[in-house]
């Protein structure tokens, strides 16, 4: 009887704790959100940088998170900075990054005759409801997949705020209007100051997927024409001329005319540049060159000693009587001396040829001195006596 109270009490209470929960427990994430983050990975549509950071899985609360995140403080390949960086799934942030590229900054462009540097956001994953309600849908910021656009930055430090530039000046008007119609053509949802009291101040845009297949871009999108822009309009097409034929010019009265040599093979095809096999050789007028004929001395000339094809008898050998000289019987020449009372030096030492006149051959690597030859005459200074056994 205590239990079956016990459980009438406890039943309701656990009841009424869940109901006042802000997600179930219960509730799963759609299937499609991951199999869009991993065709998106595959696809190569987001390339990680030092601005596009990939993330670990986020696991939220309920259904929120996301399975491949990225951390992003810039766009555009890093010209266009991201503050607050945001965190998105990758579909988002491919879009984004193309949104930028192909439309914001062409617009700013057009407005303003700059770039934009700085995109202020106000949300990108956030675990919530739509608008923030306690109770509801679960927002497309709970998956990565929603972002917020506060302002822009330009180049020379001019700020273009959606909440002040909507219904501001006319360059702000013509912007953010460009901004949000551009928006529209690639985002499923987008909302705009006007189009409810939660989207007074920025831009709301997301890739959420709903059963009718619609789109919702509110308010309606007008698309204003920049300052200062030709319009330029195209001619119209008009079909090719036809091909002009060349121009013909008679040759001259009496002027012969060569024939014209065809190209083998139809025109547009490569030239054949292997030899061709020559045309018959044509029988010529003159008479053909006869073979060449020994010649046959005249008549009244007497016969050569010698006949044309025998070789040239040799010459005898002229002897040549060999010419002698008388002897010369010159007086032989008298060795030099060298002064007397001069004593001679040991062989080997260096003398100077001007004063003794030895040996006038310069040897060695100089040209100006000489060494003395060995002597076979008894010196003034007798040598020591050698000693048995010392040498």
């Amino acid at each position: 009887m205590t239990r079956g109270v016990s459980w009438f009490i406890v039943a309701p209470l656990v009841l009424l704790g869940l109901s006042a929960c802000k997600f179930s427990p219960f509730e799963r994430r759609e299937p499609w959100r991951s199999e869009a983050e991993e065709r998106c990975l595959a696809e190569g549509s987001v390339k990680p940088s030092a601005t596009i950071v990939p993330m670990r899985a986020i696991d939220g609360a309920g259904t929120c998170g996301m399975d491949h995140p990225f951390k992003i403080s810039g766009l555009n390949q890093g010209t266009v900075e991201v503050a607050p960086k945001a965190t998105l799934a990758c579909p988002m942030t491919s879009s984004l990054d193309r949104w930028v590229a192909e439309d914001i900054q062409p617009a700013a462009f057009a407005w303003f005759g700059q770039p934009v540097v700085k995109i202020k956001q106000m949300s990108s994953y956030s675990c919530r409801n739509m608008n923030g309600a306690a109770t509801g849908k679960v927002s497309e910021h709970a998956f990565g997949n929603g972002f917020d656009v506060g302002g822009f930055v330009l180049a020379d430090g001019r700020e273009v705020l959606v909440k002040t530039g909507w219904k501001g000046r006319s360059d702000e008007r013509g912007f953010l209007r460009t901004v949000q119609a551009t928006a529209c053509q690639r985002f499923t949802t987008v909302l705009a100051p006007g189009s409810n009291v939660y989207h007074y101040d920025h831009i709301h845009v997301d890739l959420m997927r709903r059963t009718s297949g619609r789109w919702a871009c509110n308010p309606a999108p007008i698309m204003p024409t920049p300052p200062n822009l030709p319009v330029y309009k195209a001619p119209p097409m008009v079909a090719a001329p036809p091909p002009a034929t060349p121009a013909y010019y008679p040759p001259p009265a009496g002027a012969v005319q060569e024939p014209v040599e065809e190209l083998d093979g139809a025109p547009g095809e490569p030239m054949v540049l292997s030899p061709q096999p020559l045309p018959p050789q044509q029988s010529s007028p003159y008479p053909a060159a006869a073979a060449p004929q020994p010649l046959t001395p005249s008549a009244g000339y007497p016969a050569p000693s010698q006949p044309y094809s025998s070789p040239a008898e040799a010459y005898p050998a002229q002897a040549q009587p060999t010419p002698r000289y008388p002897a010369q019987n010159y007086p032989a020449s008298a060795p030099s001396r060298p002064p007397s009372g001069v004593p001679l030096p040991p062989a080997g030492i260096p003398m100077v040829m001007r004063w003794f006149g030895i040996d006038p051959t310069p040897t060695g690597s100089t040209a100006k001195q000489a060494y003395a030859p060995e002597r076979q005459f008894a010196t003034p200074i007798p040598p020591p006596p050698a000693v048995s056994g010392e040498d």
